[in-house]
């Protein structure tokens, strides 16, 4: 393998790192919303069972620390507002709105399957572009330091004893040696 084929690997390797880090980040927001969902469905599951007859009074928690008392006074089954989708809110039931939220929650579980079966594809493609790399690698060493180590004739031929000074050996590479790594 080439260098420049080398190098497209290692570009392959780590696009595909950021991918796979995109997709688990996005996992990580999909299990954060399906427990909010989950909170909420448990809620409004447990108010719609309460008897609608008897007053209520409870505590909303709307964000920054802050909560308001509410007061349900009884007669029926209590209301509230849902997202409906696309920035549409309606008003529903406590039981519909619960519903409507364990819905949600199931489309968020097919969305959370797909997304941990991309990361284990990622996760797959990774491997196998790492160890083609490596093994390109380590063969292109094994060339480029085949040469050198192979003894020509001419190397074994002594040299006249009364010359000068013997010939320095040239190093190969750079001051960390000649091998590559992901970075090339």
């Amino acid at each position: 393998m080439e260098q420049s084929e080398l190098q497209r690997t290692a570009r392959l390797v780590e696009m595909n790192r950021e991918r796979f880090h995109e997709v688990q980040e996005r996992i990580e927001q999909v299990i954060n919303v399906l427990g909010e969902h989950d909170v909420t469905a448990t809620i409004l599951e447990t108010l719609a069972k309460k008897n609608y007859d008897s007053e209520m009074k409870m505590h909303v928690s709307i964000g920054a620390g802050v909560t308001l008392t509410c007061q349900h006074p009884g007669g029926g089954e209590g209301t509230t507002i849902v997202d409906l989708g696309s920035g549409i809110f309606g008003e529903r039931s406590w039981s519909d709105a619960a519903t409507l939220t364990r819905e949600r929650m199931e489309e968020l579980g097919h969305l959370l399957e797909n997304l941990q079966s991309q990361s284990r594809q990622l996760e797959t493609t990774i491997t196998n572009l790492a160890q083609n790399f490596t093994a390109a690698a380590e063969a292109e060493n094994k060339i480029e330091a085949a040469p050198s180590t192979e003894v020509s004739e001419a190397e074994v031929e002594p040299e006249p004893e009364d010359s000068p000074a013997p010939k320095s050996k040239r190093r190969r590479g750079g001051m960390f040696g000649n091998e590559l790594t992901l970075d090339d």
